[in-house]
């Protein structure tokens, strides 16, 4: 008996797809597994907290939740932060299994302003890691102006200034001390953008004077900045040349 040509093709492309499924249903599996394997059995609950508003100079404190959730002791070895501004410190560091602790964070919201993100990470002994997320807003404080920190001084030093060490190339500078307030590729975030901005002079002198406030202040040396002339030179080049 012939079969219809129709009925043939309709059937190999069934088994062709069904083929590719099965191909691609391991890779699946072995990422999930992949992740699962990297993910520490000491957990924050939540894993994101909002810890709502605060005036700009004014420490915000959260306290976040760690339980090991696995069935042997955990240790936390390691807790790290988003940036020099914030401190994490747990209360223990040694948990039973379904044991809690606490660690206690500690941001210092000089120089920021509107909507902030910061992460705690803790590692475990085995080197696994969890992760998480704060958010919170930062509102003008009018006390402000009389303050004469920097956010090249303390704390703050290793993400304004410690980081342009080195770097020479006007991408890499913007990178390293400019993207964290105006976003990737000099779009905008916290912090105005600087596309369409084609004066090399008029951003140089911008970068190197600053405008004046504890946000934007000069980062020329002479200013007690951490950027050189070749520096300033190179940034305000390769941002002039955004757009072309």
């Amino acid at each position: 008996m012939l079969l219809n040509p129709r009925f043939i093709f309709l059937a190999c492309l069934m088994l062709m797809l069904a083929a590719c499924t099965q191909v691609k249903q391991p890779a699946t599996d072995a990422l999930a597994v992949a992740v699962e394997a990297s993910a520490s059995a000491l957990v924050f609950e939540p894993p994101h907290v909002d810890m709502g508003a605060v005036k700009e100079g004014e420490e915000a404190v959260v306290y976040l939740r760690v339980r090991n959730s696995g069935d042997s002791m955990q240790q936390i070895a390691d807790v790290q932060t988003s940036c020099g501004c914030s401190v994490a410190e747990p209360e223990e560091r040694l948990l039973m299994p379904g044991g809690f602790t606490r660690i206690k964070v500690v941001i210092d919201t000089f120089a920021k302003l509107d909507d902030v993100k910061k992460w705690v990470q803790l590692t475990d002994g085995e080197g696994k890691t969890s992760k998480a997320w704060l958010t919170l807003t930062v509102r003008p404080n009018p006390h402000m102006g009389d303050n004469k920190r920097s956010i090249f001084d303390g704390k703050c030093a290793a993400c304004h200034f410690d980081t342009a060490k080195g770097k020479s190339k006007g991408p890499e500078i913007y990178t390293a001390v400019c993207s964290m307030c105006h976003g990737a590729s000099a779009k905008g975030a916290v912090a105005p953008a600087l596309r369409h901005h084609d004066n090399a002079d008029i951003l140089a002198s911008l970068i190197a004077n600053g405008t004046g406030s504890q946000h934007m202040p000069g980062f020329a040396q002479a200013m007690g900045g951490p950027l050189s002339k070749g520096q300033i030179s190179a940034l305000s080049e390769w941002l002039s040349k955004l757009d072309e």
